[in-house]
C-alpha cells in the first residue's frame, strides 16, 4: 500500500465532494442542516464550486485542499482536506442557491459558534487553520489523515505558527496524539433528545498545536488527582483547565461501562471546554484567583441549574428552571467548572439510593453494596475521581451516609446557613445544602464559598460574628460516643471499627474522652420519622398530586408517603413534637459546646463521635427489605437536623469481608465516623476535622 499526498485539481473536486458526504454521514449537524437527499444534493453542488474556487484562486483565497490516493485502491482519492493558510484572505463567496429543505439557519449558527471560538482562541494571530479532513469510511484506519494533518505540522513548523482546528469528538483522540490540545469549544442544540432528560446537542472542540523547530517538553497530558491542593499546584505548573476537563471526560467515559446511570445530565466537553477557556480571560493574573478557579464539581439533580431538567428522581414531576440555585451560583462565580447533574434516590426519601426510576448505583467499592443516598450520584462521582467536589442537600444524612460508603468527606453545615433557594425540598423545616469532596480542607473550602445569609430564602438564618472562628493558638475537644445499647446496632466489623477510631481520639495529646449524655440525641432521633415531621415530605408535591399521580412515583417512595398519611397525625401532634424538638435542642446546647481560653488563646470543643451508620448493607437485602433497613441506618444520623447540629462525616480506613455468596472470596469496603458540633460552630468542627483526618484515615 503506498499513500500519495498531493493538491487537489479541478478534475478530482467530485470525487472529493463524495468522500465529503460519506465521511460526515454520521454527524448529528450535517443532518441537521441537510435533512433530506433534495438538500445534500445541494450541498454536494455548493462543495464542488467552492473547492473549484479555492483551487483555481489560491493565492487570493488562502485555501489549499489536499488529497490522498491509495495504489491499492487503483489510486483513488480516499481522504481529503482543507487549510486556511495564514495571511489575508480575499473573500469572493462562492454563489449558491440552497435548495428549500437546507436549513440555513443551523448553518449560520453553526458559522458563528466556530469563528467565534477562533477568535477566542486565535484572535487575529497569523495561524494555519484546517477547516476539514474527511476519509471514506471504506478506507479509514490506514493513516490517510495522519498524512495530511502532518502536511500542515511541517508547513507550521517551517513558518513557526499556531495550527487551529475544530474537532468531533470522535476525532479528538487522533489530535491529541499529534500533539493537538483542546482549548475550547462549541456547542449547539439540536431537535430531538438523546434521552429523557438530555436535549441532543452537537459539540466540537478547539483544539491548538504549537509548532516551532525547537524541540520542547509539553505537558500536554494530565491525569492525576482532583484534590484541590494537587489540581492548584499542577495549575501552578502549566497544567491547564482544559487539560484537566480532557481527562476528566475521558473517566466519564469509561467509567460509564461500570456505571451507565451515574449521569442525569452531563454537560456537553464542548461547553465546559468554553468555561475553562473563559477562566483565563474572566481572571487574568494568578495571584487574583478566586477559590474555586478551575474545580470540576458536579449538583445533585434536586439542585437547579437554569435552562437543564431539574428531574428529583422523578420524571412525573421534572421541570427546566428559569434560574440557578444560589449555591450553584456561588460556585460558578468563584471559577468552578459545572460537569453534570447525578442520579439521586427519588424526591431525596431515603438513605439507600435504591430508588430512582434512572438506575439503581452501587458503591464504589462494591457492585454489591449500596451507594448511600439520597445524595447518590454525588458522591460516586467524588469518590471516584470525576469531580473535586458535589453539591448535595442532607436532610437525614442525605450527604454523609453516602460519603461513609464510598470513602469520602461529607459536609453537613448548620442547618440554614448555605441558601437553599433553588433547592428542590425534601423536608424543609430539616433540609440542609451540603457538600462532599476529597478532604476535609477541600469541603471547608467551599462552605466559605457557599455561606452566607440569603433573605430570600425563609428558612435562612443569620450566625452571630461572635460564632465564627478567631485565629487561635490550639484548638483541643473532648468527645463523647453512644451507650453500648447504642452501638449493638452496627455490625461486628463496624463495631470493632469504632472502637478503633475512639481508641485513637483517647490517645491524642489534645483529646480527652468525656461521658456525654446520649439521650437527647436518641430521643431526637425518633422524631424525624417516628412522629409527624414525616408529613412535611408531602408538601413538596402540588396540591392534590399525590391522590392523582402517586401510581407514577417508584413502590417505595409511594410506599412512604402512604405510611405518613396512614398515621393520620393531628396538628395537636405536631406541636407536641415540635415543643420536643425545642427541649432537646436546649439539651444538646449544654452538651456540645465550644469555650476559649482567652488567657492562653486556645479552644475547646465537645463533639459528639458516632458510627455514619451502623452497617454496610447489599442492594439485594435493602431490596427485601427497603423501609425497614432504611430507617436502620439513620441510628446515629437522623437527629443532627432535628438538634440543627453541624456534621463531618469521615473516611476512617477499611476493612475486609469474606463472604462466599460474593464472587470475590474477599472484599474491601469503607468504615467512617462522623463528628458532630454544635450549631453554629461550623469553622471550629472544620478545623477539628483537618486535625484529625490524618489519624482517621490511617486507620
Amino acid at each position: 500500500m503506498v499513500l500519495q499526498i498531493s493538491h487537489a485539481t479541478p478534475a478530482d473536486v467530485d470525487r472529493i465532494a463524495s468522500v465529503h458526504l460519506a465521511a460526515f454521514d454520521f454527524n448529528i449537524l450535517l443532518h441537521a442542516q441537510f435533512p433530506t437527499p433534495a438538500s445534500l444534493a445541494s450541498l454536494k453542488t455548493f462543495l464542488v464550486q467552492e473547492m473549484l474556487h479555492s483551487i483555481e484562486n489560491l493565492e487570493a483565497s488562502r485555501k489549499v485542499v489536499l488529497v490522498v490516493r491509495d495504489s491499492e485502491a487503483i489510486d483513488q482519492i480516499i481522504s481529503f482536506a482543507k487549510w486556511d493558510l495564514p495571511g489575508i484572505q480575499q473573500n469572493h463567496p462562492v454563489e449558491v442557491s440552497w435548495h428549500e429543505d437546507v436549513n440555513q439557519g443551523f448553518l449560520k449558527q453553526y458559522y458563528n459558534l466556530a469563528e467565534a471560538a477562533k477568535d477566542r482562541v486565535v484572535g487575529k494571530e497569523k495561524c494555519y487553520r484546517m477547516t476539514f479532513l474527511g476519509t471514506d469510511p471504506l478506507f479509514q484506519g490506514r493513516g490517510a489523515a495522519t498524512l495530511l494533518i502532518k502536511w500542515g505540522i511541517e508547513k507550521a513548523k517551517q513558518d513557526k505558527l499556531p495550527i487551529y482546528l475544530e474537532s468531533t469528538i470522535a476525532a479528538a483522540s487522533l489530535y491529541r496524539r499529534l500533539g493537538f490540545i483542546a482549548v475550547d469549544g462549541l456547542c449547539m442544540p439540536l431537535p430531538g433528545r438523546e434521552t429523557d432528560s438530555q436535549p441532543k446537542v452537537y459539540q466540537e472542540l478547539s483544539m491548538l498545536k504549537v509548532c516551532s523547530n525547537e524541540e520542547t517538553f509539553e505537558m500536554d497530558h494530565w491525569d492525576s488527582s482532583l484534590n484541590f491542593l494537587s489540581l492548584k499546584m499542577d495549575y501552578d505548573a502549566g497544567i491547564t483547565p482544559q487539560q484537566v476537563v480532557q481527562a476528566i471526560y475521558d473517566r466519564i467515559e469509561a467509567y460509564k461501562e461500570v456505571q451507565p446511570s451515574l449521569w442525569l445530565h452531563l454537560q456537553p466537553i464542548g461547553a465546559v471546554m468554553i468555561s475553562a477557556h473563559a477562566l483565563y480571560t474572566r481572571w487574568p493574573d494568578p495571584d487574583n484567583r478566586p477559590p474555586l478557579w478551575g474545580i470540576p464539581f458536579s449538583v445533585k439533580d434536586s439542585i437547579n441549574v437554569a435552562g437543564i431538567p431539574t428531574t428529583i428522581g422523578c420524571p412525573a414531576l421534572t421541570f427546566i428552571p428559569n434560574s440557578s440555585a444560589a449555591v450553584f451560583e456561588h460556585c460558578v462565580d468563584a471559577g468552578g467548572l459545572f460537569i453534570g447533574k447525578t442520579n439521586m434516590e427519588q424526591l431525596a426519601t431515603g438513605m439507600t439510593g435504591c430508588r430512582s426510576p434512572y438506575g439503581t448505583l452501587h458503591s464504589t467499592f462494591s457492585k454489591y453494596h449500596i451507594v448511600g443516598g439520597s445524595s447518590s450520584g454525588s458522591a460516586v462521582t467524588v469518590s471516584e475521581g470525576l469531580v473535586s467536589f458535589s453539591l448535595g442537600s442532607d436532610t437525614a444524612g442525605s450527604i454523609r451516609v453516602p460519603a461513609l460508603y464510598n470513602g469520602i468527606v461529607g459536609y453537613k453545615p448548620t442547618k440554614g446557613t448555605i441558601s437553599a433557594r433553588g433547592v428542590y425540598p425534601a423536608c424543609q423545616h430539616q433540609d440542609c445544602v451540603s457538600f462532599l469532596a476529597i478532604t476535609a480542607e477541600d469541603t471547608e473550602s467551599v462552605w466559605k464559598v457557599c455561606k452566607g445569609f440569603d433573605r430570600s430564602d425563609f428558612f435562612a438564618k443569620r450566625i452571630s460574628s461572635s460564632d465564627e472562628n478567631t485565629a487561635l493558638d490550639s484548638l483541643k475537644f473532648k468527645f463523647g460516643v453512644p451507650p453500648e445499647e447504642a452501638l449493638n446496632a452496627c455490625s461486628p466489623q463496624y463495631k470493632r471499627k469504632f472502637n478503633e477510631v475512639v481508641e485513637s481520639l483517647t490517645n491524642l495529646e489534645d483529646g480527652n474522652f468525656a461521658g456525654l449524655d446520649w439521650a437527647p440525641f436518641a430521643s431526637a432521633n425518633e422524631l424525624l420519622y417516628g412522629g409527624s415531621f414525616v408529613l412535611e415530605r408531602l408538601t413538596i408535591l402540588p396540591e392534590g398530586w399525590f391522590d392523582k399521580n402517586k401510581q407514577l412515583l417508584h413502590p417505595v417512595t409511594r410506599e412512604v408517603f402512604e405510611g405518613a398519611l396512614a398515621r393520620n397525625s393531628t396538628a395537636v401532634d405536631l406541636f407536641r413534637d415540635l415543643h420536643k424538638q425545642a427541649e432537646f435542642k436546649r439539651a444538646v446546647e449544654d452538651i456540645l459546646t465550644f469555650e476559649i481560653d482567652t488567657s492562653a488563646n486556645k479552644g475547646v470543643i465537645t463533639v459528639m463521635v458516632v458510627p455514619t451508620a451502623p452497617f454496610h448493607p447489599t442492594i439485594e437485602e435493602v431490596e427485601r427489605d427497603p423501609v425497614g433497613l432504611n430507617g436502620q441506618l439513620g441510628a446515629f444520623a437522623h437527629f443532627a437536623n432535628v438538634l440543627d447540629l453541624v456534621a463531618i462525616a469521615m473516611p476512617c480506613g477499611t476493612y475486609e469481608i469474606d463472604d462466599k455468596e460474593f464472587e470475590e472470596r474477599k472484599m474491601v469496603l469503607p468504615f467512617g465516623v462522623t463528628i458532630l458540633g454544635g450549631c453554629g460552630l461550623d469553622q471550629q468542627l472544620l478545623m477539628l476535622a483537618k486535625r484529625l483526618e490524618e489519624v482517621l484515615g490511617d486507620l
